[in-house]
């Protein structure tokens, strides 16, 4: 029995024996082929792991499929997660921002190298360099449309999907492309937030149009809104227009550019042949799809000019638009409108060898500027309220004109140069400069309508129209008509229907007078009227040319020159003082040397007062009588108060007719009773006188009557008598006295004296 026991455990260790080397012998195969013991975790990391993803959703906000709408995804190749604070090191990291708005149909993708991400605040961060794309769809791929950003240092806010970084940003969109320094985005409001240094770079459709640079210190684009504010400055560069303002708007369609308001601004289109400047407090520019300029808005304190070769044009205003045209490649200016006390002002460029013109500044409450095809030249320019023209000269010696009007036409020729402009209810006023030393008074005209056509050689007004209502005043003397003329080569004014002119002298009214500004001389035609005030020389004058009565007179035609002091008449003359008058082809009066001309058909006509007791009241024995001469020709001269009548001279009398070749009557002070003091008569003389029943003719060579005395004496020629009453007398000399009816004969030498009586 006892050996049977150590058989049993004899057995027992060879099976031990046995299992053990297996089992050592396995152990050894065992610890040959497993792998490797993996390398402890760094101090503080939980676990790391491959392909990493994390998910979140929005429970509160579900989308047609009943699933809740995404919000944030992070996918990530490798990962580290940390312990304290809990956080995770990403690398090749995709980030989907997902938009509430459309329950993520619309995101916003975050791709980087590296980045940290903190579970507790939900904040994902890299240092290095990111690229974002902004509101792409979920479930298409990116296309060039699509805003991508690049940048580095990029914070991003899973809960808020907000993303910012204070590092160099770059950017491309479907229009251009930009850079900035810091920015930050919100896609709650899809607001985006360029801190520094922003610089924008817009493309037009299809690269019609040249792009424009975008410059400015601070930008935020509002993207639902299609709005980009920029401040403090702003900056924008298209070719060869430069806009700068301080506060600035733009308005966006489509992600192009069609708006932008700006504060405080100024722009610059500056070409090879032509400069368009503005600048005002707020101005407003609008684009087309092609990013051209198609009109430019200023308000409150508004300026534009345009400058070529041709000239420089300014427009000040409260508000001034300027209307471009944009069918080529750069847009042009073609229409400028102005108003809240607008001011044109333009300098046109000398032509040629040809002084510089005048420059042309025009003032209403409302402007309006066409321009030429090319947008270099002015074509018209009209304004819609009361304005003022007013022309400077630009060279010492020129008068200075000023025009006044309720509506203003302009058109413009060559070379920016006025051809011609319109003016309704118009004023007008021309300074001109010193004669002599002197200065000379303003001339002031006004009409219902005004024309003026321009030299287009000088540049200077050729011709002046003016209608309705004319008025015209030069210091003390003034002029009207319906229609003026004003001939500015010349210098001649002609007025023409009911026209009349005045100065201290006198007047004259006319169908037409032509006027000669430069010396004051005029020449009126048709229906001619005039009155010259008596000359203030000292003396009372004479009934011929009394210095205490008006001259009046009628003709067709009247001149005056020499500052009126030498006038003619021609053509019917009527001309008078009182009950004085003359009558004549042609009158002819010299003020200066006191001398009256008349000649064709010439009858003169002087009064004889009544005598006045010592009252003043009319004698009854006396009664006012008309001497009445006619002639061919008449000469007066005032110094010797003397009528020399020439040419078929008939002179009558109250009761009394003499004829004769010539008469030279001598006329008395013109306050006299009597205007004839005395007259002789030579070739020819025959005197008539009648009474009731009774003749008296006297014939001779030379005869002689004294108005005072009634005393006719006759001599040369075989003087003779002839009484029908008493008979025939001859004599050497005849002396009739016709108050007393007595005749007095002095015979020839070596001859008596003959009379044939009559009986009765």
């Amino acid at each position: 029995m006892r050996r049977a026991r150590w058989l049993i455990l004899a057995a027992i260790t060879i099976i031990v024996f046995a299992v053990g080397s297996t089992y050592y012998g396995r152990l050894a195969v065992w610890r040959k082929d497993a792998p490797a013991r993996p390398v402890p975790l760094k101090s503080g990391i939980d676990a790391t792991a491959e392909r990493w993803s994390f998910r979140q959703h929005n429970d509160r906000q579900r989308g047609a499929n009943g699933q809740p709408c995404p919000t944030v995804e992070i996918t990530a190749k490798k990962t580290m997660q940390f312990r304290e604070p809990a956080s995770y090191e990403l690398e090749d990291v995709e980030l989907k921002i997902f938009h509430r708005q459309d329950c993520g149909a619309t995101l916003d993708q975050v791709r980087s190298a590296k980045a940290s991400f903190d579970m507790g605040s939900g904040v994902l961060y890299s240092e290095g360099e990111v690229d974002i794309l902004m509101n792409i769809q979920a479930d298409s791929q990116p296309s060039e449309k699509d805003l991508r950003v690049h940048s580095s240092g990029v914070y991003f806010e899973t809960k808020s999907g907000s993303v910012h970084t204070d590092k160099a940003a770059s950017f491309t969109f479907e229009h251009g492309d930009g850079k900035a320094v810091g920015a930050d985005y919100d896609p709650s409001n899809h607001q985006l937030h360029m801190k520094s240094e922003v610089e924008l770079n817009w493309t037009g459709r299809d690269g019609k149009a040249e792009p424009m640079k975008v410059e400015t210190n601070d930008l935020v684009y509002f993207e639902q809104a299609g709005k980009v504010q920029m401040q403090p400055w702003a900056r924008m560069t298209r070719g060869s227009m430069k806009v700068e303002g301080g506060l600035t708007w733009v308005t966006l369609e489509e992600k192009k550019i069609r708006l932008v308001e700006t504060d405080k601004a100024n722009g610059v289109q500056n070409e090879e042949d032509r400069k368009v400047e503005y600048a005002a407090d707020h101005i407003t520019l609008m684009f087309n799809e092609d990013g051209q300029v198609t009109k430019v808005v200023g308000d409150q304190n508004a300026r534009a000019s345009s400058t070529t070769d041709k000239g420089r044009t300014d427009t000040r205003a409260g508000h001034v638009e300027l209307t471009m045209d944009d069918s080529g490649k750069q847009s042009v200016l073609k229409h400028v409108a102005s108003w809240g006390n607008a001011v044109v002002e333009s300098r046109p460029a000398a032509v040629g060898n040809a002084p510089p013109p005048d420059t042309r500044i025009l003032k209403s409450e409302a402007i309006e500027l066409k321009m030429k095809a090319g947008g270099k030249e002015i074509d018209q320019v009209e304004t819609h309220a009361p304005g003022t023209l007013e022309f400077v000269p630009t060279r010492a010696g020129l008068p200075r004109r000023l025009l006044a009007g309720e509506r203003f036409w302009i058109t413009y020729g060559e070379a920016n140069q006025i051809q011609s402009f319109r003016a309704v209810k118009a004023s007008t006023r021309t300074d001109k400069p010193p004669k002599d030393g002197k200065p000379v008074p303003p001339e002031i005209t006004s009409s219902e309508e005004f024309r003026a056509e321009f030299d287009p050689k000088s540049n200077q007004v050729a011709r002046i129209e003016q209608n309705n209502n004319f008025r015209y005043q030069q210091g003390d003397r003034t002029a009207q008509s319906n229609r003026a003329v004003l001939d500015q080569k010349s210098s001649y004014i002609t007025l023409t229907g009911a026209a009349r002119m005045s100065d201290p002298t006198g007047s004259a009214s006319a169908d037409q007078i032509v006027l000669n500004q430069k010396t004051g001389d005029f020449t009126a035609e048709g229906r001619v009227n005039s009155t010259h005030l008596p000359d203030k020389k000292g003396g009372v004058g004479s009934a011929m040319l009394s210095n205490s009565e008006a001259t009046q007179a009628k003709a067709d035609r009247m001149s005056s020159t020499d500052s009126n002091l030498q006038i003619r008449y021609e053509g019917h003359v009527v001309a008078w003082q009182g009950a004085n008058r003359i009558q004549a082809d042609r009158l002819d009066i010299d003020r200066d040397n006191e001398v009256m001309k008349a000649t064709g058909s010439v009858v003169s006509q002087f009064l004889d007062k009544a005598k006045q007791d010592k009252n003043g009241k009319p004698l009854p024995s006396s009664q006012a009588a008309y001497t009445i001469v006619k002639a061919s020709t008449m000469v007066y001269t005032e110094e010797q108060k003397l009528a020399h009548y020439s040419g078929g001279t008939v002179l009558t009398r109250p009761n009394m007719t003499v004829k004769a070749r010539e008469i030279r009557a001598f006329l008395k002070d013109a306050q006299s009773d009597s205007s004839l003091d005395h007259a002789f008569a030579d070739g020819g003389v025959v005197v008539v006188q009648t009474a009731p029943n009774r003749t008296r003719t006297g014939t001779s060579e030379h005869a002689e009557y004294y108005a005072g005395e009634e005393k006719i004496v006759m001599t040369g020629g075989q003087p003779q008598f002839v009484d029908s009453l008493k008979g025939v007398t001859r004599g050497r000399v005849l002396t009739y006295y016709s108050n007393e009816d007595r005749l007095l004969v002095n015979g020839v030498e070596n001859q008596r004296a003959e009379s044939t009586i009559k009986r009765k």
